[in-house]
């Protein structure tokens, strides 16, 4: 439900976007008769069924699979690990380049993927495990296998790992905390803000801050980087994940209206690399 819910707090597409989008889905024979540009980000949620051309793209006519028609929006796989471990693999190019090609009988064509990934996972097999009052009838080894089918090359591309308990009686009656318009509210202030930071580049988001800038724009102290240097070891991180607990950083600094990035935000962002390593995604569940 959640993820359902990041539609309405992201920003409308610009009118470059909005072309990109309403193009891609023309292409795909989904854009309805009588339709104007499309002006909303796209969610699209695909069933595990999926096969890899629905997803990636291909076919007799060479079609944008939900990669492609997820661009410039969200691409939300749920229940990812019932998915075939062929296709989640195969996500890895599109995520990082930000464009499929797909090669059929001498023919090649490409469709761009800049995407925001989100995937949800129960902890084991069965749901059960880390829940108050239930019993987890899964093995140990039935658990590995069961993540294992994630991959950590796949793993190592996602900048935040939230593990979630599951809500109670008294959360559901009662009122939210916040709506979707105050979030959306905080979310367009830190994407402005983004925005003036990298004015005359060829990126306008912390999350595309290329390795060669990172130094530049997600500056941190000397104490700051001792804890990201233990951090480094302690969980054997990758170098794409120590850039991408940099450019986390900077963003949780941004909604902290924190112009430089301190302890906290490098902590904070850490935290967030650490459910699915090891053991520490059911020793949290």
């Amino acid at each position: 439900m959640a993820a359902r819910r990041l539609p309405t707090i992201i920003p409308s597409l610009t009118q470059k976007e909005s072309l990109e989008v309403t193009r891609i889905h023309s292409v795909a024979g989904l854009l309805p008769q009588e339709t104007g540009l499309i002006s909303y980000a796209p969610f699209r949620m695909p069933h595990h069924s999926a096969s890899n051309e629905g997803i990636i793209g291909g076919g007799k006519c060479l079609k944008p699979g939900e990669v492609s028609l997820a661009h410039r929006g969200i691409l939300f796989l749920d229940e990812a690990p019932e998915f075939k471990k062929s296709l989640l693999q195969s996500l890895r190019e599109p995520i990082e380049q930000e464009q499929v090609t797909i090669v059929r009988a001498g023919q090649s064509i490409r469709f761009p993927s800049s995407l925001q990934l989100i995937m949800a996972a129960n902890p084991c097999p069965c749901g059960n495990l880390g829940r108050n009052e239930q019993v987890c009838v899964c093995s140990i080894h039935e658990i590995h296998r069961y993540w294992r089918k994630m991959g950590g090359a796949l793993l190592d591309r996602i900048d935040i790992r939230v593990p979630i308990k599951p809500v109670n009686c008294n959360q559901l009656m009662g009122d939210s905390d916040e709506s979707s318009k105050v979030i959306k509210e905080r979310v367009l202030r830190v994407v402005e803000i983004q925005a003036q930071r990298f004015k005359g580049f060829c990126f306008w988001r912390n999350a595309k801050i290329p390795p060669g800038l990172i130094h530049k724009f997600c500056y941190i102290d000397q104490e700051s980087m001792t804890i990201l240097g233990k951090a480094f070891n302690k969980l054997s991180l990758s170098s794409r994940a120590f850039h991408s607990i940099l450019r986390v950083s900077r963003t949780i600094a941004d909604i902290d209206g924190s112009a430089s990035i301190k302890k906290n935000h490098v902590l904070e962002a850490i935290q967030h690399r650490r459910y699915g390593d090891d053991n520490y995604f059911w020793e949290c569940a």
